[in-house]
């Protein structure tokens, strides 16, 4: 089924459910609030949790024990492997574990550059330089890039905050380090000269064209990265207020997943960016107002956050299909202390607690984290990640 609406005072008319990925409701709030994506939460968590993950301690059943523990053959912040012989979580019956080797999810990452004139000196050139050294840092091989500025210089229809200005990329995305010299070319021709700061019609752009990638990547996770020094303006009726701007950015989040991170370079208001961060599912914004060098640090925490918590399921290895109901995750810590972080159904059943989940129980791409998993992952880079099937997962 199909349905429309009009956007805003721009008029402009889309379609959720078409052919094309450009034909999407996503910035319609009629439209996404009719999407019915919202999940009841089924009640509270009642396994001991420590510090965001479950012990392993067989307690379903005939209280099995589980004396294994997945050995690492390799990578660099988690290892995935197979092969293990360990008791079932229900009873003493013994279970085979094999495990493929479940990589992190493929990022794109699309930049929105706040060019106007406030920009000028040490804020963009502290701006530039960190994301020339992201875009080359080795630590970002792999990573799918592309960016672009705002706002548009004397554009034909007088019109600076029209997004159509923002729906086409300054440097296409494209895959680091083979996709950098162009974009550090791109970042060297750029000035701080722009007149204005039209807020709504360059995210709105931006995110149109991160949504209609993720509909074309939908095993990807992709986030855009929003940096200004100002407040909005130039755009007509109320988007030049900062909830319909963030409106922006949770339609994006709720019709695709797509991410807004945000930096507040000085100058801006870090309060009204927080409000866009949070309405993109980050929280806040990273206010880097009193230091624009901190920028560089910034990009990497974005990084390590947006890559650490999802994988895709790995491919079974043999003829058998994989047993998605058997699903085990386990996080050992740098210490070597190995703990089985619980089953969730949804995201909705995470809670406060520990736990991972599918994005499809019936055709699943993806195993996510629980946010308070997720926490302890992200805070331990010297820790190992394994997903391994054959044994009923332990579930609160």
């Amino acid at each position: 089924m199909t349905s429309t609406t009009q956007v805003g005072h721009l008029g402009r008319s889309l379609a959720f459910g078409g052919a094309s990925p450009k034909t999407l409701c996503a910035f319609a709030a009629l439209c996404v609030s009719s999407l019915g994506l919202a999940c009841s939460a089924s009640g509270s968590r009642n396994g001991q949790a420590s510090n965001g993950v479950e012990e392993t301690s067989g307690t379903g059943g005939g209280g099995g024990a589980n004396p294994g523990s997945a050995t690492g053959t390799g990578g660099d912040m988690f290892d995935f492997d197979g092969g293990m012989m360990s008791s079932g979580a229900g009873g003493d019956e013994t279970c085979a574990q094999t495990g493929g080797k479940a990589e992190p999810v493929e990022l794109d990452l699309v930049i929105l550059l706040d060019r106007s004139g406030s920009m000028y000196g040490q804020n963009w050139n502290g701006a530039t330089a960190a994301l020339k050294q992201f875009v080359e840092d080795p630590a970002s091989a792999g990573i799918n890039v592309g960016i672009l500025y705002f706002p548009v210089d004397a554009p034909p229809d007088g019109l600076v905050c029209n997004h159509n200005h923002y729906d086409d990329l300054s440097v296409a995305v494209g895959t680091l380090p083979g996709n950098a010299p162009a974009l550090v070319q791109s970042i060297n021709s750029e000035s701080p000269n722009g007149g204005s700061t039209p807020m709504y019609g360059a995210l709105e752009g931006a995110l149109f064209h991160a949504t209609a990638y993720k509909d074309a990547h939908p095993s990807h996770k992709v986030i855009l990265v929003f940096a200004s020094d100002g407040d909005p303006n130039s755009c007509p009726g109320n988007q030049n207020d900062i909830p319909s701007i963030a409106g922006l950015a949770k339609a994006a989040l709720d019709y695709n997943g797509v991410e807004t991170y945000v930096v507040a370079i000085n100058g801006a208001s870090v309060l009204n960016l927080d409000q866009i961060a949070a309405a993109g599912g980050t929280t806040k914004s990273y206010d880097i107002t009193a230091n624009v060098s901190q920028f560089a640090q910034k990009m990497t925490e974005i990084r390590t956050k947006a890559l650490a918590c999802e994988f895709l399921v790995p491919e079974p290895s043999g003829d058998d299909p994989l047993e998605l109901d058997k699903a085990t995750v386990k996080h050992t810590n740098g210490a070597g202390v190995e703990q089985e972080i619980p089953h969730a159904k949804s995201a909705a059943d995470c809670g406060v607690g520990p736990g991972w989940y599918y994005d499809d129980p019936k055709k699943p791409q993806k195993i996510l984290l629980c946010p308070a998993s997720c926490q302890v992952v992200q805070a331990d880079p010297d820790g190992k990640l394994d997903i391994l099937f054959g044994c009923k997962p332990d579930i609160h």
